[in-house]
């Protein structure tokens, strides 16, 4: 089931990148790193959620978006949590900017390495410009891990994260 939802989204994701560049006359292309941490929830069999602070994870990334619809693009990220044990992930979203440096976003998030969580994730970005092609970032976001190897039996993994990091347009 994992591979068909992926599938799924990649396959929507494919469908959106050609869509917005077939109108598109050229992309703009912006470089992402991160430091984040925040809250994990769970189950651990108790029939409550409790809760722990999550791993610390370095992210980086590029975030695309057409130069005549800036207001939708998509970001491609991949991560590492570097607390406890290492994990190795991904993050595909698509973006959409209330301004040039507000945006929110849907994404499918997914730990790929030693074990395998996926999920749905939502989020917001709130840059603070530090020259014409640099901006620091706070970013807060919330995902849902139903699927994957690394879960309880029979439960969920929630994350509520906190990214702090710098963008630079290239």
């Amino acid at each position: 089931m994992t591979h068909r939802l992926l599938s799924a989204f990649a396959f929507a994701l494919s469908t959106l990148a050609y869509s917005l560049s077939a109108h598109a006359e050229g992309w703009l292309t912006n470089g992402v790193f991160a430091l984040g941490t925040g809250l994990q929830g769970g189950d651990p069999g108790t029939g409550t959620v409790a809760w722990s602070r999550a791993r610390t994870r370095v992210m980086a990334g590029v975030d695309l978006r057409n130069d005549e619809a800036l207001t939708d693009g998509l970001g491609f990220y991949g991560f590492a949590e570097i607390e406890r044990r290492a994990t190795f992930g991904g993050e595909a979203r698509y973006e959409r900017w209330w301004t040039p440096t507000i945006g929110f976003h849907i994404s499918l998030i997914g730990i790929v390495t030693p074990e395998t969580m996926v999920g749905p994730g939502v989020g917001a970005r709130f840059g603070f410009p530090l020259g014409k092609k640099v901006t620091f970032f706070l970013e807060p976001g919330f995902a849902v891990f139903p699927l994957g190897s690394d879960l309880p039996k029979g439960n969920v993994i929630l994350w509520g994260i906190l990214n702090g990091g710098v963008g630079v347009a290239l």
